[in-house]
Protein backbone atom coordinates (compact mmCIF):
# COMPACT_ATOMS: atom_id res chain seq x y z
CA UNK A 1 0.00 0.00 0.00
CA UNK A 2 1.54 3.58 -0.76
CA UNK A 3 1.79 6.04 1.70
CA UNK A 4 -0.30 8.64 3.27
CA UNK A 5 0.53 11.78 1.92
CA UNK A 6 -0.90 13.94 4.47
CA UNK A 7 1.41 15.59 7.49
CA UNK A 8 0.93 18.16 9.64
CA UNK A 9 3.84 20.92 9.67
CA UNK A 10 4.69 22.77 13.60
CA UNK A 11 7.24 25.69 13.12
CA UNK A 12 8.96 25.77 16.65
CA UNK A 13 12.02 27.73 18.12
CA UNK A 14 14.81 25.20 19.68
CA UNK A 15 15.50 26.09 23.39
CA UNK A 16 17.13 29.25 24.44
CA UNK A 17 16.40 31.09 21.12
CA UNK A 18 18.98 28.71 19.03
CA UNK A 19 18.17 27.29 15.36
CA UNK A 20 14.47 26.89 14.15
CA UNK A 21 13.15 23.66 14.30
CA UNK A 22 10.12 22.22 12.48
CA UNK A 23 8.30 19.28 13.88
CA UNK A 24 6.23 17.18 11.08
CA UNK A 25 3.85 14.23 11.82
CA UNK A 26 3.75 12.02 8.78
CA UNK A 27 1.51 9.38 8.74
CA UNK A 28 2.52 6.35 6.44
CA UNK A 29 1.60 3.21 5.47
CA UNK A 30 3.59 0.15 4.80
CA UNK A 31 1.95 -3.47 3.83
CA UNK A 32 -1.75 -2.40 4.59
CA UNK A 33 -0.57 -1.19 7.74
CA UNK A 34 -0.57 2.24 9.59
CA UNK A 35 2.32 3.83 11.12
CA UNK A 36 3.20 7.16 12.11
CA UNK A 37 6.96 9.17 12.22
CA UNK A 38 7.86 12.28 13.57
CA UNK A 39 10.53 14.54 12.04
CA UNK A 40 12.29 17.14 14.08
CA UNK A 41 14.18 19.30 11.60
CA UNK A 42 16.81 21.88 12.21
CA UNK A 43 17.84 24.50 10.09
CA UNK A 44 21.30 23.69 11.02
CA UNK A 45 22.00 20.63 10.19
CA UNK A 46 25.88 19.41 12.07
CA UNK A 47 25.67 15.74 11.09
CA UNK A 48 23.24 12.94 9.07
CA UNK A 49 19.62 13.03 10.58
CA UNK A 50 19.47 10.91 13.38
CA UNK A 51 17.15 7.82 13.94
CA UNK A 52 15.38 6.55 16.83
CA UNK A 53 14.55 2.89 17.49
CA UNK A 54 13.22 2.53 21.09
CA UNK A 55 12.36 -0.27 23.13
CA UNK A 56 8.93 -2.24 23.11
CA UNK A 57 7.23 0.25 25.50
CA UNK A 58 8.43 3.85 23.76
CA UNK A 59 6.59 5.31 21.52
CA UNK A 60 7.61 8.52 19.48
CA UNK A 61 6.90 11.17 22.07
CA UNK A 62 8.51 9.13 24.66
CA UNK A 63 11.81 10.98 23.07
CA UNK A 64 10.36 14.21 23.53
CA UNK A 65 12.34 15.18 26.13
CA UNK A 66 16.05 14.30 24.89
CA UNK A 67 14.91 15.84 21.07
CA UNK A 68 16.58 19.49 23.32
CA UNK A 69 19.97 17.31 23.12
CA UNK A 70 19.97 15.46 20.32
CA UNK A 71 19.11 18.50 18.16
CA UNK A 72 22.21 19.36 18.28
CA UNK A 73 23.32 16.88 15.58
CA UNK A 74 19.90 18.34 13.32
CA UNK A 75 17.06 16.51 12.21
CA UNK A 76 15.82 13.57 14.46
CA UNK A 77 13.30 11.26 13.33
CA UNK A 78 11.43 8.94 15.90
CA UNK A 79 8.44 6.44 14.63
CA UNK A 80 5.30 4.30 16.15
CA UNK A 81 6.06 1.64 13.95
CA UNK A 82 3.00 -0.79 13.25
CA UNK A 83 2.83 -2.79 16.73
CA UNK A 84 3.74 0.13 18.77
CA UNK A 85 2.71 3.33 19.85
CA UNK A 86 -0.80 4.07 18.23
CA UNK A 87 0.03 2.52 15.16
CA UNK A 88 -1.89 0.11 13.77
CA UNK A 89 -2.26 -3.37 15.50
CA UNK A 90 0.61 -5.79 14.31
CA UNK A 91 -0.58 -9.47 14.36
CA UNK A 92 2.51 -11.61 15.84
CA UNK A 93 2.85 -13.79 12.63
CA UNK A 94 4.93 -10.66 11.30
CA UNK A 95 8.49 -10.63 13.07
CA UNK A 96 11.58 -8.47 13.41
CA UNK A 97 11.95 -8.82 9.19
CA UNK A 98 8.79 -7.09 8.60
CA UNK A 99 9.60 -4.35 11.35
CA UNK A 100 13.04 -3.30 9.45
CA UNK A 101 11.25 -3.12 6.47
CA UNK A 102 9.02 -1.23 7.33
CA UNK A 103 11.94 1.19 8.73
CA UNK A 104 13.22 1.32 5.47
CA UNK A 105 10.10 2.49 3.87
CA UNK A 106 9.54 5.47 6.40
CA UNK A 107 13.55 6.05 5.34
CA UNK A 108 12.76 6.17 1.58
CA UNK A 109 9.32 8.04 1.60
CA UNK A 110 11.11 10.71 4.07
CA UNK A 111 13.59 11.39 1.68
CA UNK A 112 16.40 11.24 4.09
CA UNK A 113 19.55 9.57 2.62
CA UNK A 114 21.66 8.12 5.16
CA UNK A 115 21.33 8.69 8.35
CA UNK A 116 22.47 7.72 12.13
CA UNK A 117 20.97 5.41 13.80
CA UNK A 118 20.25 4.55 17.63
CA UNK A 119 18.67 1.79 18.76
CA UNK A 120 17.88 1.00 22.15
CA UNK A 121 16.47 -2.59 23.23
CA UNK A 122 13.43 -4.09 21.19
CA UNK A 123 14.42 -1.17 18.70
CA UNK A 124 18.34 -2.94 18.80
CA UNK A 125 16.78 -6.07 17.19
CA UNK A 126 15.17 -3.83 14.38
CA UNK A 127 17.83 -1.35 13.87
CA UNK A 128 20.64 -4.01 13.32
CA UNK A 129 18.17 -5.95 10.96
CA UNK A 130 17.82 -2.88 9.07
CA UNK A 131 21.86 -2.94 9.56
CA UNK A 132 21.87 -6.41 7.51
CA UNK A 133 18.86 -5.72 4.99
CA UNK A 134 19.65 -2.41 4.17
CA UNK A 135 23.28 -1.11 4.84
CA UNK A 136 22.91 1.76 2.39
CA UNK A 137 20.94 3.68 4.73
CA UNK A 138 22.96 3.60 7.42
CA UNK A 139 25.79 6.17 8.50
CA UNK A 140 26.51 5.51 12.13
CA UNK A 141 25.31 2.91 14.30
CA UNK A 142 24.96 3.21 18.10
CA UNK A 143 23.07 0.06 20.18
CA UNK A 144 22.03 0.16 23.43
CA UNK A 145 21.04 -2.42 25.97
CA UNK A 146 20.87 -4.89 23.15
CA UNK A 147 21.43 -8.77 23.73
CA UNK A 148 22.19 -11.58 21.37
CA UNK A 149 19.79 -14.01 22.43
CA UNK A 150 16.71 -13.72 24.76
CA UNK A 151 17.76 -15.24 28.08
CA UNK A 152 15.72 -18.36 29.33
CA UNK A 153 14.09 -16.77 32.51
CA UNK A 154 13.20 -13.79 30.04
CA UNK A 155 11.27 -15.68 27.75
CA UNK A 156 9.82 -17.56 30.49
CA UNK A 157 8.66 -14.25 32.54
CA UNK A 158 7.03 -13.46 28.69
CA UNK A 159 5.24 -16.28 28.54
CA UNK A 160 3.96 -15.85 32.00
CA UNK A 161 2.95 -11.96 31.54
CA UNK A 162 1.00 -12.89 28.06
CA UNK A 163 -1.03 -15.21 30.31
CA UNK A 164 -1.76 -13.09 33.18
CA UNK A 165 -2.72 -10.36 31.12
CA UNK A 166 -5.29 -12.63 28.87
CA UNK A 167 -6.51 -13.30 32.22
CA UNK A 168 -6.99 -9.27 33.10
CA UNK A 169 -4.21 -9.81 35.93
CA UNK A 170 -2.58 -6.68 34.26
CA UNK A 171 -2.15 -5.16 38.23
CA UNK A 172 0.01 -8.08 38.87
CA UNK A 173 1.39 -8.12 35.46
CA UNK A 174 2.73 -4.46 36.43
CA UNK A 175 4.63 -5.88 39.36
CA UNK A 176 6.37 -8.19 37.97
CA UNK A 177 7.02 -6.17 34.94
CA UNK A 178 8.81 -3.02 37.08
CA UNK A 179 10.88 -5.69 38.88
CA UNK A 180 12.24 -7.19 35.50
CA UNK A 181 13.13 -3.65 34.15
CA UNK A 182 13.92 -2.02 36.99
CA UNK A 183 15.15 -4.17 40.06
CA UNK A 184 15.77 -3.60 43.63
CA UNK A 185 18.76 -1.97 42.95
CA UNK A 186 19.99 -3.64 46.92
CA UNK A 187 23.91 -1.98 47.53
CA UNK A 188 24.13 -0.69 44.17
CA UNK A 189 23.77 3.16 43.86
CA UNK A 190 20.93 2.94 40.65
CA UNK A 191 19.96 6.68 39.37
CA UNK A 192 16.02 7.71 40.01
CA UNK A 193 15.42 3.89 41.24
CA UNK A 194 12.27 4.65 42.78
CA UNK A 195 10.59 7.37 40.55
CA UNK A 196 11.59 5.11 37.22
CA UNK A 197 9.72 2.14 39.36
CA UNK A 198 6.73 4.06 39.88
CA UNK A 199 6.21 5.85 36.95
CA UNK A 200 6.62 2.58 34.95
CA UNK A 201 3.92 0.73 37.44
CA UNK A 202 1.62 3.34 36.88
CA UNK A 203 2.22 3.69 33.00
CA UNK A 204 1.62 -0.13 33.03
CA UNK A 205 -1.46 -0.45 34.98
CA UNK A 206 -2.98 2.51 33.07
CA UNK A 207 -3.02 0.44 29.52
CA UNK A 208 -6.07 0.56 27.59
CA UNK A 209 -7.40 -2.96 26.99
CA UNK A 210 -6.06 -1.72 23.32
CA UNK A 211 -2.74 -1.47 24.84
CA UNK A 212 -2.90 -4.44 26.39
CA UNK A 213 -3.90 -6.32 23.40
CA UNK A 214 -0.57 -4.55 21.29
CA UNK A 215 1.77 -5.49 24.73
CA UNK A 216 0.48 -9.35 24.39
CA UNK A 217 1.34 -9.43 20.85
CA UNK A 218 4.23 -7.72 20.99
CA UNK A 219 5.38 -10.26 23.49
CA UNK A 220 4.36 -13.21 21.26
CA UNK A 221 6.33 -11.77 18.40
CA UNK A 222 9.36 -11.69 20.75
CA UNK A 223 8.54 -15.18 21.33
CA UNK A 224 8.10 -16.43 18.00
CA UNK A 225 10.94 -15.12 15.49
CA UNK A 226 14.47 -14.70 15.23
CA UNK A 227 15.62 -12.17 17.79
CA UNK A 228 19.59 -11.87 16.44
CA UNK A 229 20.81 -12.73 13.39
CA UNK A 230 24.62 -12.86 12.81
CA UNK A 231 24.57 -11.36 9.06
CA UNK A 232 26.82 -9.15 7.62
CA UNK A 233 26.73 -5.58 8.61
CA UNK A 234 27.77 -2.25 7.05
CA UNK A 235 31.20 -1.05 7.41
CA UNK A 236 30.24 2.19 9.48
CA UNK A 237 31.42 3.05 13.11
CA UNK A 238 29.10 1.03 15.64
CA UNK A 239 29.06 1.67 19.55
CA UNK A 240 27.21 -0.46 21.94
CA UNK A 241 26.82 0.43 25.28
CA UNK A 242 24.47 -0.23 28.76
CA UNK A 243 24.05 0.85 31.92
CA UNK A 244 26.78 -0.67 34.25
CA UNK A 245 23.98 -2.52 36.59
CA UNK A 246 21.64 -3.52 34.05
CA UNK A 247 20.39 -6.93 35.02
CA UNK A 248 18.09 -7.88 31.32
CA UNK A 249 21.13 -7.15 29.13
CA UNK A 250 23.76 -7.12 31.06
CA UNK A 251 27.30 -5.75 30.15
CA UNK A 252 28.72 -9.03 29.44
CA UNK A 253 25.54 -9.53 27.15
CA UNK A 254 25.86 -6.45 25.29
CA UNK A 255 29.96 -7.01 24.76
CA UNK A 256 28.71 -10.18 22.67
CA UNK A 257 26.85 -8.14 20.81
CA UNK A 258 29.73 -5.42 20.42
CA UNK A 259 32.25 -8.64 19.01
CA UNK A 260 29.80 -8.79 16.27
CA UNK A 261 30.16 -4.94 14.82
CA UNK A 262 33.42 -4.61 13.34
CA UNK A 263 35.27 -1.84 14.54
CA UNK A 264 32.92 -1.13 17.73
CA UNK A 265 33.32 0.34 20.93
CA UNK A 266 32.07 -0.60 23.94
CA UNK A 267 31.27 0.99 27.50
CA UNK A 268 28.95 1.42 29.95
CA UNK A 269 26.79 4.48 31.79
CA UNK A 270 27.68 4.44 35.64
CA UNK A 271 24.74 4.28 38.08
CA UNK A 272 22.62 3.34 35.77
CA UNK A 273 20.36 -0.09 34.61
CA UNK A 274 18.42 -1.16 31.75
CA UNK A 275 16.94 2.62 31.11
CA UNK A 276 20.33 4.91 31.31
CA UNK A 277 18.46 6.68 29.01
CA UNK A 278 15.90 7.91 31.76
CA UNK A 279 18.01 7.83 34.69
CA UNK A 280 20.82 9.91 33.32
CA UNK A 281 19.01 10.95 30.30
CA UNK A 282 21.26 14.13 29.16
CA UNK A 283 24.53 12.10 30.33
CA UNK A 284 23.46 9.47 27.41
CA UNK A 285 22.47 11.99 24.40
CA UNK A 286 26.30 13.60 25.65
CA UNK A 287 27.49 10.18 24.55
CA UNK A 288 25.34 9.89 21.45
CA UNK A 289 25.81 13.53 20.31
CA UNK A 290 29.94 12.87 20.74
CA UNK A 291 29.61 9.45 18.70
CA UNK A 292 27.83 10.87 16.26
CA UNK A 293 29.47 13.52 15.20
CA UNK A 294 32.77 11.42 15.27
CA UNK A 295 34.36 13.10 18.31
CA UNK A 296 36.84 11.21 20.37
CA UNK A 297 35.34 9.46 23.34
CA UNK A 298 38.51 7.08 24.96
CA UNK A 299 40.41 10.49 26.02
CA UNK A 300 37.47 12.88 26.17
CA UNK A 301 36.76 12.43 30.12
CA UNK A 302 33.48 11.79 29.87
CA UNK A 303 32.95 10.97 33.90
CA UNK A 304 30.15 9.11 33.80
CA UNK A 305 31.28 6.38 31.27
CA UNK A 306 33.38 3.47 32.08
CA UNK A 307 36.18 3.04 30.24
CA UNK A 308 35.80 1.83 26.39
CA UNK A 309 36.88 -1.21 24.86
CA UNK A 310 37.74 -1.59 21.08
CA UNK A 311 36.82 -4.28 18.97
Amino acid sequence: MPSVASSVHVPAQAPGGGASTEVEERPLAWEGYAYTARVVRRNDPVTEPLLVLGGSDQTRYSWVRHERWLGALGTVVTVDLPGFGDADFLPAEHGIDFLAECAAHMLRELGLGPVNLYAGCYGGAVGLRLAQRHPEHLRRIAVQGMSDHVPGWFAKALVGWVRMLEEGRVEETAEEFVRCFVPPPGDLTVRKHTALARLMHQQFAAQTPRDVAVTIERNRRLLAHEWYRRAPVPAVPYLAFTGEHDTLTTPDMVRAVAADLPGSRFTTIAECGHLAHLQRPQDFCDLLVRFFRDEPLEDAGLAYCGPFERN
